[in-house]
């Protein structure tokens, strides 16, 4: 037994160190992927929803464009027809008055026959519950 040689190895202090610190910088290197990758997730969300917005603006845009251009025509309207359509358009406006004043007047017609109906009703119900109350007395 007196042979029996230990061999001692040198080891390095900074490896040691490294050792337990390993662990560390393993999880700090996937808690930065995790980061990156949410962050990818986000941003191509929101790249979509930021591409939808741009189309809904273009959209607004080609609208506001086509209304100005309505405003004038690509060809020439005599001033007689001009006034026919003008004429007509006034027309049509005075119509729609009469049609929105008459059917506002149908429409508190019908309220007024409706609470009249509603009236009666309940005096007969009125009516019914004296005449069983007479009746119990």
């Amino acid at each position: 037994m007196a042979n029996e040689t230990v061999v001692v190895g040198v080891v390095s202090p900074y490896w040691t160190w490294f050792q337990s610190v390993f662990w560390i910088i393993i999880l700090v290197i996937i808690l930065l992927i995790v980061y990156f990758i949410i962050k990818e997730i986000r941003l191509m969300r929101n790249t979509s929803k930021l591409a939808e917005i741009d189309l809904e603006k273009e959209k607004l845009s080609l609208m506001k464009t086509e209304m100005a251009q309505r405003g004038q025509p690509f060809f020439r309207v005599p001033p007689e027809k001009i006034e026919e359509i003008k004429g007509l358009a006034d027309e049509n406006v005075v119509l729609e008055t009469d049609i929105y004043a008459q059917h506002n007047a149908v429409d508190k017609r019908i309220q007024r026959l409706e609470n009249k109906v509603k009236l009666t009703k309940l005096d007969r119900l009125v009516e019914r519950i004296k005449d069983e109350e007479k009746k119990l007395k």
